[in-house]
């Protein structure tokens, strides 16, 4: 109606939109008084990565407070500690040469240590005054100090990035009144602008806007490296150095592999204002201002949609992290972000009883390298896998602590059976992961798989799961593919599994024309992502209506049609799925297996059972066809034993 008479709708629709727009003029005052934010009571609590400002943060209320009192999310033991820390940072950097970061790192641990004393140093001058108060009263805990300060000194030396991290705390304690807000921002997430700020001034000091995309991740990973390594105290020896040897290949193409990520996002992102067709003056302004830059670059904001859209964890698991610890040192919450690996066996076979503290059951991945030491065999290792960096980059609480490999090709065998015996019945989150290698020996491999947070289900004819999972491409390039809303019938195709053992039960015989093997979106004949029942091809497209558009693969550069180039095969070098999440999670999913083999192997024993005398009884009636008993119709009673045809054939003389 509003389409074939619009002049009937004109007038009152206009005196709607001018009596809204009214009633918006008149309330903008009351909004703008109700939109004040008002200070929290001490110990409010607030999420460690949300969206809370930092005037937004607990404050502790003091007689006669003003604003600027505010602790921004610190408690006051915290602020205090803090604030000494920073007084005592700039009083010894005046007079000493030593490295930033190894002298925050002292400073904290000193500071840290007089604060547990019976007796501690109240008025502190500097840095020797509490070391020799500590060798007084602590010189044990003070020797402890001195090994963790050599340990930071050696990474520091292996790790040529984190030279550049140096300036940029520099001038966040020596040249910054908001000293207390900046750092909160930084470690509790409220202003990610504060976070970025830090990484594009330990990029690049020089530029103003623009920084490298490498020089960034690469500042982000050896940040998450010397986290990891600080916090492992069994990778050190005497020396001390690094026990194991790093690969730093592997370290390498994962820091490429991300910084073709934001590169890829940030040309898309050039290209939307560039056509996009509603950017007028500023999105001209902002194209001039980025064809300027140097080749490798990206702006601050195109940093932070990235990482927020592909990375959300990439600034906490890193910067945030190390930080934290580098301010309070004996936190005792200040646990290892990155997981390890381990077999499926230490949960449920029996041997886990076998297994001394200390000791795990070692396995080897294509993806992952290692999970022990190569000089002890049932040692964990203390190597950061980067690939374990890339998942805990795109989400900390989705993966936990420890993960548990439930299959992998090369040790439980390249048999769609097996693979099915793994994962049926393990109700909890799962990873799965596959190293392929195309056609093209020159490609090179790459490494992509998908994540589900639903159970596994068996003879689905359908898709089924949840939307809590998504597709992931590691190696050549980051990409993180979430699922899309779902609108009437299309969308909702997540996690599909279809066996030889879907059979029609009205026809057996017929055969099942659906797609065997398992995959993700798409249909169930053409899924987004699918492998086969030969677990040896990997089939992938680049859209469905499920998950977001996006290469799985390699995507073609050189054809000048290459987005019609929609899918492709790949095949399969390695293929794992790991069992993720918290530990009771994990326990519970494998106690829900362990129950359902139980179920499926006491159906199989009933099966087997055959009951004799129903049997006999069943064969003697003609129900199972058989000859055993044949001869009784044939003798029919007579006592000589003579068949019925001997005896016509004497009567008759034959």
């Amino acid at each position: 109606i509003l389409h074939t008479k619009p002049k009937l709708f004109a007038l009152p629709l206009y005196c709607l939109f001018t009596l809204c727009m009214f009633f918006c003029d008149a309330l903008r005052p009351f909004v703008s008084i109700l939109h004040t934010k008002p200070k929290r009571e001490p110990g409010s609590k607030s999420s460690i990565m949300g969206a809370t400002s930092s005037s937004e943060s607990s404050v502790e209320k003091n007689d006669g407070a003003s604003p600027q009192s505010s602790n921004y999310g610190f408690s006051r033991q915290e602020a205090q500690h803090l604030t000494a820390l920073r007084s005592l940072v700039c009083q010894e950097e005046q007079k000493s040469e030593r490295n930033f970061i190894s002298m925050i790192w002292r400073c904290s641990h000193l500071l840290s240590l007089n604060s547990l004393l019976q007796s501690p140093l109240l008025s502190i001058s500097n840095e020797l005054e509490i070391e020799a108060h500590l060798a007084q009263h602590s010189p044990s805990q003070l020797a402890v100090v001195q090994k963790r300060c050599r340990k930071l000194d050696v990474l520091l030396a292996d790790f040529a990035s984190m030279i550049k991290m140096n300036a940029a705390l520099k001038r966040i304690f020596m040249g910054n009144d908001q000293f207390l807000e900046i750092v909160s921002n930084i470690l509790h997430g409220y202003h990610q602008k504060d976070s970025v700020e830090f990484i594009r001034n330990a990029s690049c000091n020089d530029c103003e806007e623009s920084f490298s995309a490498k020089g960034a991740v690469e500042l982000c990973f050896q940040t998450a490296s010397v986290l990891h390594y600080i916090l492992e105290e069994d990778a050190f020896d005497d020396t001390p150095g690094l026990i194991e040897q790093r690969n730093v290949s592997e370290e390498d193409k994962m820091i490429n592999s991300l910084a073709n990520s934001l590169l890829e996002y940030a040309k898309n992102s050039r290209d939307d204002q560039r056509f996009g067709g509603y950017g007028g003056a500023g999105a001209s302004a902002g194209v001039s201002a980025t064809s300027n830059m140097l080749e490798g670059s990206v702006t601050k904001r195109e940093f932070s949609e990235w990482q927020r859209k592909v990375v959300p964890d990439l600034m906490y698991c890193s910067v945030a992290k190390f930080q934290h610890v580098l301010f309070f040192p004996l936190k005792q919450q200040a646990a290892n972000p990155f997981p390890f690996l381990r077999s499926s066996n230490e949960i449920t076979s029996q041997t886990t009883t076998k297994l001394k503290a200390g000791e795990i059951i070692p396995i080897s991945s294509h993806v992952f390298g290692k999970n022990f030491m190569s000089s002890a065999g049932t040692t964990s290792t203390t190597l950061l896998s980067p690939a374990v960096f890339s998942f805990v980059s795109i989400s900390m609480p989705k993966f936990g602590q420890k993960w548990y490999r439930i299959f992998a090709g090369a040790e439980h065998g390249w048999t769609f059976h097996q693979l099915e015996h793994s994962i049926m019945g393990y109700e909890g989150p799962t990873l799965l992961v596959i190293q392929a290698r195309s056609k093209n020996k020159n490609d090179g491999t790459v490494t992509l798989g998908a994540y589900t947070a639903s159970k596994w289900e068996k003879n689905k004819r359908d898709f089924f799961g949840t939307s809590d999972c998504f597709l992931f491409q590691l190696q050549p390039t980051m990409r993180v593919l979430k699922t899309l809303p779902k609108m009437g019938t299309r969308g909702g195709h997540y996690m599909f599994y279809h066996s030889n053992t879907n059979v029609n039960t009205t026809n057996p015989s017929r055969k099942d024309d659906l797609t065997e093997g398992l995959g993700f979106g798409g249909t169930v004949r053409h899924p987004r992502l699918f492998i086969d029942s030969q677990l040896d091809e990997c089939r992938v497209s680049h859209q469905d209506t499920s998950f977001e558009e996006g290469y799985l693969g390699f995507q073609p550069t050189n054809d000048p049609f290459a987005s019609n180039i929609s899918s492709g095969t790949l095949h399969i070098d390695s293929l794992e799925i790991y069992a993720v999440g918290d530990e009771e999670t994990i326990r519970k999913g494998f106690r829900a297996q362990h129950l359902h083999r139980d179920v499926a192997y006491s159906a199989l024993r009933n099966a087997r059972t055959v009951d004799k005398a129903a049997f006999l009884g069943d064969m003697r009636n003609g129900v199972i066809e058989s000859k055993t008993f044949a001869h009784r119709g044939q003798v029919d009673g007579r006592a000589h034993g003579c068949l019925k045809g001997e005896e016509d054939g004497k009567a008759s003389g034959l």
